[in-house]
């Protein structure tokens, strides 16, 4: 067995949720080390060993995309708040220095029966679905843009046959669904938009886009499951 690093999550609970979550889907896999900062990942293998780096890699992003589901907010990476900066403090031509520190997230209410219930649920989901496993690996990419969104919508519509299949199995209406895909058309690139020259307005900022796919995966998750069950 050999651990590699997770990368860097802004928020100390959502370790701990990881933690949870990776308990139920991948027993064994994340450990939160008492003598050191963040997550370590383990895996089978021998350092050096590409293969367990991507399995490690692979299996970390899809319990973000899980963690992102059961939280639309939560999940935020280190690198995703410094926006394509290093780390350390601003200066200025004086030489006087400000660290910033993002917002705290606050969650409503969680516990750790709740959290571990959501947890068992995707795994039994993910075995029976791998439409649905491939989204959550999209929702635990770093940086997701409006065509990461639009791509998981496209996997629920394989799964459910199109727009009127996840309306009539998720309750998602086909309205909501085509403002997604006019978002995810007419945003600029700069907003994470997927095309460059948008023809049309988009009704769903990319914020927006995050909050509906992580509704539409928190159904499609308990959906699978209560079928599996």
């Amino acid at each position: 067995m050999i651990s590699f690093p997770a990368p860097a999550l802004c928020q100390f609970s959502d370790q701990e949720l990881l933690v949870w979550l990776g308990q139920a889907i991948f027993p064994g896999f994340v450990e939160m080390p008492s003598n050191e900062n963040g997550l370590r990942l383990w895996v089978e293998g021998e350092p050096p060993d590409d293969a367990a780096r991507q399995v490690a890699t692979s299996r970390f992003q899809i319990l973000l995309g899980v963690l992102r589901a059961w939280r639309a907010d939560a999940g935020e990476l280190e690198d995703e708040r410094r926006a394509g900066l290093g780390s350390g403090p601003v200066r200025n031509e004086t030489g006087a220095q400000w660290v910033t520190v993002g917002p705290a997230v606050a969650y409503t209410s969680f516990g750790r029966p709740e959290v571990e219930h959501f947890a068992d649920g995707a795994r039994q989901a993910m075995r029976a679905s791998q439409n649905l496993e491939n989204s959550l690996w999209l929702n635990g990419r770093a940086s997701r843009t409006a065509a990461d969104y639009y791509m998981i919508h496209e996997y629920a519509g394989r799964q459910y046959g199109g727009e009127k299949g996840i309306r009539q199995t998720l309750g998602i209406s086909v309205d909501a669904q085509r403002r997604l895909k006019a978002s995810a058309n007419n945003l600029s690139p700069l907003d994470g938009g997927r095309h460059v020259r948008g023809r049309g307005i988009a009704p769903m900022s990319l914020a927006d886009q995050r909050r509906f796919s992580s509704d539409l995966l928190k159904r499609w998750i308990r959906h699978a499951a209560a079928k599996v069950g």
